[in-house]
């Protein structure tokens, strides 16, 4: 698939919110007087995914920079693969947090 600077753009967009998301929801929890152990690991996650999502930013501005020679659809696609990642960490945490509600 061809990358384009929209999607390439969007994918900033996206990874940036989601990352301001990310860490505010860490603030949230490490805010709280008492944690368990399922808190941690998810506040953990958050924070690991939260880092890929700025990675994926990164990546992606180095990729939009890099759109005339080789380097930016490799780029793309390595932006694309953290933001991925980040994304299934991002879900195991949201499901860790469902776990702790019910």
């Amino acid at each position: 698939m061809a990358h384009t600077d929209q999607s390439v753009g969007t994918l900033i967009s996206i990874s940036g919110t989601l990352a301001s998301i990310g860490l505010a929801l860490v603030a949230i929890l490490t805010a709280k007087t008492s944690i368990d152990h399922i808190e941690t690991a998810a506040d953990d996650i958050f924070l690991f995914s939260s880092f890929g999502f700025l990675f994926a930013v990164v990546l992606g501005y180095l990729a939009l920079k890099n759109n005339g020679n080789g380097k930016g659809g490799s780029l793309a696609t390595m932006a694309e693969v953290v933001f991925c990642v980040s994304l299934l960490g991002a879900v195991i945490g949201a499901l860790l947090m469902l776990y702790i509600l019910v």
